[in-house]
């Protein structure tokens, strides 16, 4: 309800011949000084300030209260870059996250790769956001743009979604401001660690703690020259420190880095294609990546360090998204001259990227293998991304690898006719992989072939397959593996009455400890004949029948619990 006497102040910009609206304020004095920040930007063509009082019967009467037009001067090109995606943040605390700073790195790329800030220095540092707010429309078009999106993801109201956004922006820009002049310890001239110790000393509440220590970051982060000044500081810091949260600072700081466009070209340096780029970009994820001309020696070195080391989770979860866009981009992997060298090439990606253990990068990879396949093919369209996914799935050499990379394509958030082809590739996958031949060919041994079998079961049950998919999948595993074990006869062949007891039972303990058995029927097998051996009356006189000193018995005894722990059974019923 509108509150009678009160008066707002619309700030509003001159542009293409018409007067919109820049910011709603309540205080006339707050509404002077952002026209006069806004006068101050070269592209501004004209600023004014309306009053609007609210009378008795919800009268309103509007004023012109301030007013100033000037010449413009040719500005930068800041426009807003397209997104598809962006995370839904119920609280303001969610826009400081990862996935949202990576979102606003790509909305924002021309303005912070033009400035080589950070979307983690902008939020924490209250100069440079309020100099980025001022900048005309392109804040408003990127709400424009996420709040689109947030309706179409939630069904909900675009206008909404926009009034949230704003409501983060102002409790962002407020907050920034509030503490601009509060005296913090200084990172210069020290470390990460020992910012937090004296964060730690003089901040109780954790999240007060954690956002100052963010602004302290930021107040000499942001004076390094640079990105590849700041990763020249930052990656000698991620090497050194110790406290955890200080190396998720640098992690953070270094994936915001890795969102634009060209700091990897600008690191790793010259690529010979699009595709060469990729192999390349693996190659530092793995740690193994060598510097050719114009690479930063030094920091490839480091990056390759940290990497392998994993230390930086986040700056790699960005690099795979990356590998996502520019496997699904226009451009060509090779410079031949017609598409089958690309053809070639893809498979060499492809057999980089789904490997036994699993697809490098995830889903993200996988849906980016997809969408080459599509753009290599000329298909589009339903029909299209059918065709892709078996198209990717038939060129995988083993059934292990089919469904590692059909589960990798499956993600609940999907569009639902995607979801429904991974699901029915799955489905029909797994009817055709009826024999423990068919799913591990090349594997030599019995225990390799079972425990291929049972790896995929374990993929299957730590997959997002909804239940009603993924248990039936599951079970048929566990029924292959346990009809074997019956058949072959398994069980009995371990436990030969030829061999010692002691013997017998390390065999049947150690073949169950090593990854060979599927989750049910197959477990269920193999625990109950432990159970049998540790329920006998002289089990312990048995076992270390033969050993002459007490001494050693005990540590056979030790030994063999020991073992038995790693089969994960339980064993006290």
């Amino acid at each position: 309800m509108a509150v009678l006497g009160r008066a707002s102040f619309e700030v509003q910009l001159y542009r293409d011949g018409r007067w919109v609206i820049n910011d709603t304020l309540s205080d006339e004095e707050a509404a002077r000084r952002k026209a006069k920040d806004l006068l101050a930007l070269k592209d501004t063509q004209g600023v004014r300030i309306v009053k609007e009082a609210i009378f008795a019967g919800d009268s309103r009467r509007e004023s012109e209260i301030f007013k100033q037009m000037k010449e413009v001067e040719k500005g930068d090109d800041f426009t807003v870059a397209a997104v598809d995606e962006a995370p839904l943040c119920e609280k303001v605390a969610d826009y400081y996250q990862t996935a949202a700073r990576t979102t606003m790195a790509r909305l924002f790329s021309k303005y912070l790769e033009k400035h080589e800030m950070t979307p983690m220095e902008l939020l924490h540092s209250h100069k440079s956001l309020k100099r980025m707010l001022n900048i005309d429309t392109m804040v408003p078009s990127a709400v424009d743009k996420i709040a689109s999106l947030h309706a179409r993801v939630s069904g909900g109201d675009a206008r909404k979604c926009k009034d949230v956004i704003y409501a983060a922006v102002e409790s962002i820009a407020k907050r920034a401001r509030e503490v601009d002049q509060r005296e913090l310890p200084e990172l210069k001239g020290s470390t990460l660690d020992e910012l937090w110790r004296r964060m730690d000393a003089r901040f109780s509440d954790v999240e007060e703690r954690n956002y100052l220590a963010h602004v302290a970051f930021a107040r000499t982060s942001i004076n390094w020259a640079g990105w590849l000044g700041k990763m020249s500081e930052l990656l000698p810091m991620a090497q050194s420190q110790k406290d955890e949260r200080a190396r998720a600072m640098i992690d953070g700081m270094l994936a915001d880095i890795f969102v634009a466009k060209t700091v990897i070209k600008d690191v790793i340096g010259v690529s010979k294609h699009l595709g060469d780029a990729v192999m390349r970009i693996l190659d530092l994820v793995e740690g193994k990546c060598k510097p050719t001309k114009f690479a930063v020696e030094e920091l490839v070195g480091l990056l390759n360090q940290l990497f392998a080391a994993d230390l930086l989770p986040r700056s790699k979860q960005v690099l795979f998204d990356r590998l996502e866009r520019d496997l699904d981009s226009a451009v060509r992997l090779t410079n031949g001259e017609d598409g089958s060298s690309d053809k070639v090439f893809f498979d060499t990606i492809l057999e980089r990227v789904v490997t036994e253990h699993g697809v490098i990068g995830g889903s993200p990879v996988a849906f980016g293998l997809t969408a080459r396949w599509a753009r290599i093919s000329n298909v589009g369209g339903a029909t299209g991304r059918k065709r892709a996914v078996e198209g990717v799935r038939d060129k995988l050499p083993s059934g292990k690898r089919k469904f590692i990379y059909l589960l990798a394509m499956y993600d609940p958030k999907s569009e639902p006719d995607i979801k429904a082809l991974v699901e029915s590739q799955v489905r029909d996958l797994g009817g055709q992989l009826n024999t423990i031949q068919k799913i591990a060919p090349e594997a030599r041994t019995e225990k390799t072939r079972l425990q291929e079998v049972a790896g995929m079961q374990r993929l299957v049950l730590d997959s997002q397959l909804p239940p009603r998919l993924r248990d039936p999948v599951a079970a048929k595993f566990d029924e292959l593996v346990s009809d074997y074990i019956i058949s072959q006869g398994v069980i009995e062949r371990l436990d030969d009455k030829r061999l010692a007891f002691r013997e017998r039972a390390t065999r049947l303990v150690t073949f169950c400890a090593s990854g060979v058995l599927t989750v049910g029927r197959a477990t269920t097998i193999a625990r109950d004949n432990i159970v049998s051996y540790l329920r006998r009356k002289d089990f312990i006189a048995e076992f270390t029948d033969g050993i002459p000193e007490a001494a050693d018995k005990e540590a056979a005894i030790k030994e063999f619990y020991s073992l038995l722990s790693k089969t994960g059974f339980d064993v006290k019923g």
